[in-house]
């Protein structure tokens, strides 16, 4: 088995397991909304390292409208990613919304599932979520992804998946 596992110079040797994630990715996906109405998005997310023993991570999303309108501001959430020697993860991630996620999960080589620890919502939250769990993998040299949400109004469902090339 041939595995594709990069380490970025100056990477700290405490996040080598993340180090393929380190970069920028691009690409659109597909979601359903709280209301159950299906949208398109494009997406911009950027992991990146300072010598620390974490990642900090940002993501954009924008509705994807009509042929040729502009992409309109979805959404945006920015976080820190922080593996643990047993292959477990710590993410902390805060979303614009007006909510901040701790998820906890496991990294197992180029995939990383995730699930919710603990919300925090702020009294103006856009959306009322409250769990939530992630999974990422690299297939083919790309970064693959399904978010999955609950909401104090539904169960836990399928909410955002994309597929996103390193740009």
């Amino acid at each position: 088995m041939n595995i594709d596992i990069e380490v970025p110079e100056g990477l700290n040797p405490e996040l080598t397991a993340l180090g393929w994630l380190v970069g920028r990715w691009e690409g659109t996906g597909n979601g359903t909304d709280h209301d159950g109405k299906d949208f398109e998005f494009e997406q911009r997310i950027e992991f990146n390292h300072n010598g620390g023993d974490y990642l900090y991570y940002a993501s954009q999303t924008f509705l994807l409208g009509e042929e040729g309108a502009e992409p309109t501001p979805l959404g945006m959430e920015t976080g820190f990613w922080r593996p643990k020697p047993d292959a477990t993860l710590e993410v902390t991630i805060a979303n614009s919304d007006g909510w901040t996620e701790l998820l906890v999960g496991k990294i197992q080589v180029t995939r990383i599932d995730l699930r919710t620890d603990a919300v925090v919502r702020a009294e103006g939250a856009v959306v009322s979520h409250s769990a939530g769990q992630r999974l990422y993998g690299k297939v083919e040299g790309d970064l693959m992804y399904a978010l999955d949400r609950a909401t104090t109004e539904h169960d836990l469902r399928p909410h955002m998946w994309a597929r996103l090339k390193r740009v």
